[in-house]
């Protein structure tokens, strides 16, 4: 414990430099790309609803079912609280450089897999995009 005031409290003395800034737009890339994700999957999902639950006969045709817009929009804030908790952790005993490479990785194939989900049915393909939605946002740090 007294090792980390120390560090603290050197770190509050030293004159601002660019390496202050770097953990700062680090952790403003990552709120912005979970934000920018939690915002537009609200958009996401009206274009769902019109590719796998379209009604001709329906007044609102091509809304997806309430249970499913649920699935979709909570996947999304059950992730991101055990995806923190996990990967600060997991940062905390790899160290933070490690475990960033480790999350691109997991972002990069997860997003592509949430692109191509699949299935038999509607409701299927929803499934596996919530799944690999839950993925993609679980390492967001």
């Amino acid at each position: 414990m007294a090792n980390q005031l120390g560090v603290l409290n050197a770190l509050d003395a030293a004159k601002t430099q660019w390496y202050h800034f770097t953990p700062i737009v680090i952790a403003g890339m990552g709120f912005f790309t979970d934000a920018y994700d939690l915002f537009s999957i609200s958009l996401i999902t009206k274009l769902l609803g019109r590719i796998y639950h379209f009604d001709a006969l329906s007044k609102k045709p091509g809304t997806l079912p309430p249970h499913i817009a649920t699935a979709v929009n909570g996947v999304a804030f059950c992730r991101t609280l055990a995806g923190q908790l996990f990967f600060g952790w997991l940062g905390d005993k790899l160290g933070q450089k490690r475990v960033y490479g480790l999350t691109l990785m997991l972002m990069m194939i997860c997003s592509i897999a949430s692109g191509l989900s699949f299935g038999k049915s509607p409701d299927g393909v929803m499934a596996t995009f919530c799944f690999f939605r839950f993925w993609l946002g679980f390492h967001m740090l």
